[in-house]
């Protein structure tokens, strides 16, 4: 027997997470210092969500009530996500694997989990501020009622925002640089606006197409806040299941398939 055998034979996996928690801190810190230096991507990042609310405006002047604010709402949440999280995690993801970061970071210590989730880290930061405020300013603004069920809230919009981070990694697949991604990027962002209801009006299409929406992950988290928001009935467990089933499968997708070397 060796000695990494050896090792590996007496290290229990509590012993691990002080190791990889220093590790993990450290890349999110340089993660989060590279992006304060694109100007570009942290204008996008903050002030993308703060004009979310001023959007709904004509909404409430048409004389909309709490239902249905609330459920454009919702859909404005996942617009901030698309951007403030799918979209600059696109964008890192794929400038760091051109610019060989990713393949360095591999070479260290830190495993694959660690180095994409570490740069995963300072987007849902900046996300959670920004939701935050967003709150904020749309509550008082469009004269919503407070949310019925502030925990749910919570737990939706973090499911929303980490079901994004699989979805980004497995389109920087595909976008062969920095600049291709305003293109790849597209796909998906169509179909969240779909599944979130804000194309048009999902009773609107044909019943079989209605049960394939339900499952884009944008149409169980607005379902959860409307849910959270105004205290209705709604079938919690199911858009709970469609969202966590997504992160999994999309985290599994990514390890079997994520590119790490430059694309040509």
């Amino acid at each position: 027997m060796t000695t990494l055998d050896t090792t590996r034979e007496t290290t229990r996996p509590s012993d691990l997470i002080p190791r990889r928690a220093p590790r993990i801190l450290g890349l999110a810190r340089a993660e989060l210092a590279l992006l304060l230096r694109n100007r570009m991507q942290m204008v996008m990042a903050v002030i993308t969500p703060l004009f979310v609310p001023l959007m709904m405006l004509p909404v409430k002047n048409a004389g909309a009530g709490p239902e249905a604010l609330a459920t454009s709402l919702g859909t404005m949440y996942i617009f901030a996500l698309l951007f403030v999280v799918f979209y600059t995690l696109l964008s890192t993801y794929v400038a760091r694997r051109q610019a060989h970061v990713l393949k360095r970071l591999r070479t260290g210590e830190a495993r694959d989990l660690e180095i994409l989730g570490a740069a995963a880290v300072p987007s849902l930061a900046i996300a959670a501020v920004m939701i935050t405020l967003m709150t904020a300013i749309a509550i008082p603004l469009l004269d919503l009622p407070m949310p019925q069920n502030p925990l749910l809230l919570a737990l939706a919009l973090l499911l929303g925002a980490l079901v994004m981070v699989p979805f980004a990694l497995l389109t920087a697949n595909i976008s062969r640089t920095v600049e291709s991604v305003q293109v790849t990027c597209l796909p998906f962002m169509a179909l969240a606006v779909i599944g979130a209801g804000a194309a048009l009006p999902v009773e609107m299409l044909p019943e079989l197409a209605q049960r394939l929406i339900a499952y884009v992950p944008t149409a169980p988290m607005v379902e959860l806040i409307r849910m959270a928001w105004l205290g209705e009935d709604g079938d919690l467990v199911k858009s709970l299941i469609i969202l966590v089933a997504w992160i999994g499968l999309g985290m599994w997708q990514v390890l079997r398939s994520f590119r790490w070397e430059p694309r040509g």
